[in-house]
């Protein structure tokens, strides 16, 4: 066996040398044999690429036989044979060359082991079966075995003849095409990830860059302002007011005007504010996007209001600028009234004033053209036909008031003091609106102002009890006064109620309706005293009615001519139906001339009446007898005193009637 095992070194050795990774991987008992198997991991197209031993079917193997001689590479039955101990090197080197270097083998030509032992290999050579333990092979031994072969036949091609064109198997390439994609993947992976932290970054670095300044593609009158601080926008807003100037020029003399020369100003800070808040709201794409724009417009005011006082003392003309009528509430904050415009004269600067606006606004796109003034009259621009049409727009909003309701019921009204708050008067029913502003007829009102009203004077006054109200009525459910207003209990969420200056300037717009917030709703209820007179003529008595019920009878001087069954002839009658309390003066001078039917007259002259009510408007009252000396209530009946239609009250009662009838008390004359 001496000269067997050497013989035989060079394919147990070499092969074993070159296959070790084979071996171990494959789990084989043999190196010679790992070797081989991890040459099919290689080169058969049809195994499987995950190295499926069920689907392996096997490549040719070398094999030595210890029965004959083989030179070179002679087939063997039909198979390569590996030289055996007889072989020379060089023929060895050749045939395991052919090997390594993926020589195409014929799959039918396979043969397997019967049996090894020792070094001797026997071969039945006509067999293409190979045995179990091959078959048995795990996957991961056949890849690692195919990786060492690769790497084997690399360290020997060297040595080895080239392979033919088309030796390669299909196998080889459908394994290389797997490598290739299993080493692909990573590298998209990595990319990704470097997109996604560029993209990151990208985000991170414009959100904070535009955190306090102006977003791309805002403007204020078409010149940009972006990535401008507020400060910024409010300095540069200021200087196109203030270095924007037109020439104006009378009677020779001329001279460089601004707005501010002719009374404008302009509130820098808000307009700065809404370049910052513009597209905030937008998407992330549309905010940073310079392609999408965003205006900032706002009126600087109108050039028909303008000034020409001042230009007037720089170019020697006397001015006298006109004056508005206005459109203000009454005293006791029930109803809007006017006052009257007056006309002026003097330098007629709304040409200069439509110059500087346009210049302005125009971004500075073209420069203010020359103006020549002209003295003439100079007209208000809120006439008093103006003021009047305002005023009928507020106080129909008074009489139908828009009404603020949350979940369970109404809270209250957006009454006279909150419509005062938010309005104003614009003469020119064309001009532009702020985006917070709506309008109604010459009436404009502004969002802001009315959310600012609402949440120091209405809201602040939220309970979240409920407390009934009290109100004194008519005996035609009128309500006269409110003893206690009484409350609703309310709850508002968190922002519930931001809305209101928003929809309740829309509501005023449209005439009515009801600003509905976020807030729950305990309703209030409605006490109420009907209050009532009752005069009776037949039987001379004042009876005062609470609820139906008399709470006071007085007695009464009446009118002239009437006679005990209340009946009543001549001119001098108190007269009967129905009427109400509608004018009260604590005194009063009465006196007048009155032509009764007969032609003749009779005049009376009383100064100083007290607690005088009038019922008619024919000038019929209820008031404190007007005498020298005092009668009381119980001495009228006898008094002899009489009127000229009013009905008189004891001194001791008048008062109190006075401070217990109110405006709107219904009263009934009667026979």
């Amino acid at each position: 066996m001496g000269d067997e095992s050497n013989d035989f070194d060079f394919l147990a050795g070499s092969g074993a040398e070159r296959n070790a990774e084979g071996q171990n991987a494959g789990g084989q008992d043999d190196a010679v044999r790992g070797g081989f198997d991890a040459t099919y991991g290689a080169a058969d197209a049809a195994g499987d690429a995950a190295g499926s031993a069920a689907a392996w079917q096997p490549a040719p193997r070398f094999v030595a036989d210890d029965s004959a001689d083989y030179a070179g590479s002679q087939p063997l039955d039909g198979a390569y044979a590996v030289p055996g101990r007889s072989a020379s090197p060089d023929a060895e080197t050749q045939v395991l060359g052919n090997v390594y270097a993926g020589a195409d083998v014929p799959a039918q030509n396979a043969v397997s082991f019967d049996s090894i032992s020792d070094q001797t290999y026997t071969v039945p050579r006509a067999e293409s079966s190979y045995s179990a333990a091959d078959s048995a092979a795990p996957a991961a031994g056949f890849a690692t075995a195919a990786a060492t072969a690769s790497s084997d036949a690399a360290s020997t091609r060297a040595d080895a003849p080239a392979p033919t064109a088309g030796a390669a198997s299909d196998g080889e390439a459908a394994a290389t095409a797997t490598r290739k994609r299993r080493h692909v993947w990573p590298w998209i992976l990595l990319v990704l990830l470097v997109l996604i932290g560029i993209a990151v970054g990208v985000f991170v670095g414009t959100t904070q860059k535009y955190k306090d300044r102006a977003l791309p593609g805002v403007t204020v009158w078409g010149v940009s302002v972006q990535g401008k601080t507020q400060s910024e926008i409010s300095d540069q807003v200021l200087k196109a007011f203030d270095d924007t100037t037109v020439t104006v020029s009378y009677n020779g003399d001329s001279a460089d005007v601004t707005l501010a020369d002719l009374g404008y100003t302009i509130d820098a800070d808000s307009i700065a504010q809404q370049a910052m808040d513009a597209k905030r709201s937008d998407s992330f794409f549309s905010r940073y996007a310079s392609s999408t724009k965003a205006d900032i417009s706002p009126e600087i005011g109108n050039p028909a209001e303008a000034d020409p006082t001042g230009i007037g003392s720089t170019l020697g003309v006397a001015s006298s600028p006109s004056t508005d009528a206005t459109v203000v509430l009454n005293d006791d904050h029930s109803q809007f009234v006017t006052t009257a415009a007056s006309q002026g004269s003097g330098l007629n600067a709304s040409d200069a004033a439509k110059e500087l606006i346009d210049a302005i606004k125009g971004g500075n796109a073209t420069s203010p053209a020359p103006v020549s003034l002209q003295v003439e009259d100079i007209d208000p621009s809120v006439t008093d036909d103006i003021a009047s049409s305002a005023a009928d727009t507020l106080n129909a909003l008074i009489a139908s008031p828009v009404t603020i309701a949350g979940n369970g019921g109404d809270i209250t009204t957006l009454g006279a003091d909150a419509l005062a708050a938010c309005m104003r008067v614009e003469p020119d029913q064309n001009a532009d609106l702020a985006s917070t502003e709506t309008r109604n007829g010459y009436v404009v009102f502004d969002a802001d102002k009315l959310q600012d009203y609402y949440d120091t004077q209405i809201k602040a006054n939220y309970q979240p009890t409920e407390e009934d109200r009290n109100v004194i009525v008519n005996n035609n459910g009128d309500v006269l006064q409110a003893n206690s207003e009484g409350h609703p209990g309310v709850t508002v969420a968190d922002g519930g109620d931001s809305n209101v200056g928003t929809d309740g300037v829309k509501a005023f717009a449209n005439g009515s309706g009801t600003v509905t917030i976020d807030a729950t709703v305990t309703p209030m209820n409605t006490t109420q005293t009907k209050r009532h007179v009752v005069i009776d003529l037949s039987d001379k008595k004042l009876y005062a009615y609470e609820n139906d019920q008399v709470i006071k009878t007085f007695n009464i001087a009446d009118g002239a001519g009437i006679a005990a069954d209340g009946s009543c002839t001549g001119d001098l009658c108190t007269p009967t139906g129905d009427f109400t309390i509608w004018w009260k003066l604590d005194s009063q001078d009465m006196k007048g001339t009155l032509t009764l039917s007969n032609g003749s007259t009779t005049s009376w002259n009383a100064p100083g009446v007290k607690y005088v009510n009038y019922f008619s408007h024919s000038g019929c009252a209820i008031h404190r007898i007007n005498s020298t000396y005092a009668i009381n209530d119980a001495d009228v009946p006898t008094s002899g005193a009489e009127s000229h239609g009013c009905v008189g009250l004891g001194w001791d009662v008048a008062e109190w009637f006075y401070n217990w009838c109110l405006y709107g008390t219904s009263v009934h004359i009667q026979q």
